[in-house]
């Protein structure tokens, strides 16, 4: 089994990417199964181990019209660590006659064990400039969110929340030097610490840019957990 991970912002994009390829290997779209976060689940800013084990039911089957069959996970980026681990044992014990692709947002929410294994393809890497003044702010909001008080936290979500496309800028540069920290220090990877903040912000990133949600009661929720 060959595996991927192809990264990019934009979900049609990586998306696309995918099923293009998955073209170019004479795929036929009956052999192409897509599994997606379910929007109806209690569960559904996460992609957790049930999901995992319902996909690996499918992915020893063989192909059905096509030499190869493909199992593509969008959103993969909101794979939780357990659903990850659970993953690990599908990569480390391939199947034959098929390709697993992790359509994700970002590759730094992967367990290292997990990236290890894949073929990583970046379709953008887009970069926001940011000022050393702006970095100084965000790495000391890093560093303070965990001794933050609950009226702290709810006082900047509040204020994220009065401009939306303001706040969610913010939340990216907050990503953006979160990634540059881990980038910096790769040890941080494997703090739990650090990686569960980076997938928060992600998660909350995403659900305010695809959804109708209350964006303080998101904001609040997640600085709340952090």
């Amino acid at each position: 089994m060959t595996s991927f991970i192809i990264v990019a912002k934009d979900k049609e994009k990586r998306l696309g990417y995918a099923r293009d390829y998955c073209a170019e290997l004479n795929i036929d779209p009956l052999d192409i199964t897509l599994i997606e976060r379910d929007m109806e689940t209690k569960n559904a800013q996460s992609i957790g181990i049930e999901d995992v084990k319902n996909m690996q039911k499918k992915i020893f089957l063989k192909p059905f019209k096509s030499h190869t069959k493909a199992i593509i996970i969008e959103e993969s980026h909101l794979l939780t660590n357990e659903a990850q681990n659970a993953l690990l044992k599908v990569l480390e014990e391939p199947p034959m006659h098929t390709i697993l692709i992790l359509a994700s947002e970002t590759k730094e929410t992967f367990l290292p064990t997990i990236i290890s294994r894949c073929k990583v393809i970046e379709l953008e890497k887009d970069k926001v400039a940011l000022s050393e003044k702006e970095l100084e702010e965000y790495k000391e909001f890093i560093t303070s969110l965990p001794n933050l008080s609950i009226g702290e936290k709810l006082k900047k979500a509040e204020i994220l929340a009065k401009d939306k496309e303001k706040g969610i800028e913010w939340i990216g540069k907050l990503i953006l030097t979160l990634r540059e920290k881990i980038i910096e220090a790769p040890d941080t990877l494997d703090t739990p610490d650090t990686l569960n903040t980076l997938r928060a912000l992600i998660k909350l990133s995403t659900l305010l840019r695809t959804t109708n949600a209350n964006p303080r009661f998101a904001i609040e929720n997640t600085l709340l957990t952090l």
